[in-house]
């Protein structure tokens, strides 16, 4: 039997770094971020309304906590963050129907050995090991398949924040190998740093759903 090729990596980022998102909150309208982000927002609970990959979360304002469907607090940072710096960042009508990688976002190529080690070579490793389970959690976040590579993926990570996977498996010659793609319109939503945030939150997720089954 071949040794399993998935990394253990949960990627999370820390505490300080969401208090720093959560405190710019208040510094924008709530009723724009609505608008922009396509999140529902309850003027009189104060509160928006999120889903990340199928999953439900709330946003307090203007404090910027970030809740779970149970109304608990939890340690994901990198999910409260993404949610947050989309809330704040996201603009109409962002979405386009062209697709990039990683690399052609700007400073791209800075982050890019840690983007493929971190998501594309661990999305590729459970995809290649586990393909129904990869398929499972498609079907679990509304995957819409594209045809491309040996399984292929558009799906949206955040209403109106769009993502395309795409899967080639390996087998005793070659190592499986994937690709992420991002809307390219998100250049002008969120920085890269940001996007490698956006990427761990797609990887935890599918760890999370592929180790629990």
């Amino acid at each position: 039997m071949r040794e399993s090729k998935i990394q253990e990596i949960d990627p999370h980022f820390s505490e300080s770094s969401y208090i720093v998102s959560r405190d710019l909150v208040k510094n924008h309208d709530p009723l724009v971020m609505s608008r922009n982000s396509k999140c529902p927002y309850d003027a009189e609970k104060k509160t928006f309304y999120v889903q990340v990959l199928g999953e439900n979360y709330t946003v307090g304002y203007p404090g910027g906590e970030v809740l779970n469907s149970a109304s608990e607090n939890f340690d994901n940072y990198s999910v409260k963050i993404i949610i947050l710096r989309y809330l704040m960042n996201a603009k109409e009508n962002i979405t386009s129907e062209k697709m990039i990688s990683f690399k052609e976002f700007p400073d791209g190529h800075l982050y890019y050995q840690n983007f493929y080690k971190r998501c594309i070579q661990v999305f590729a490793n459970i995809g290649n090991e586990m393909p129904e389970d990869l398929k499972g959690y498609m079907d679990f976040i509304h995957g819409v398949p594209l045809g491309k590579g040996d399984l292929s993926w558009h799906f949206t990570v955040i209403p109106g924040l769009e993502v395309d996977c795409i899967l080639w498996f390996g087998d005793d010659e070659f190592e499986a190998e994937g690709q992420i793609l991002f809307d390219a319109k998100l250049k002008e939503v969120l920085n890269i740093k940001d996007l490698a945030i956006l990427g761990d939150v797609f990887i935890i997720s599918l760890k999370t759903f592929a180790f629990s089954l």
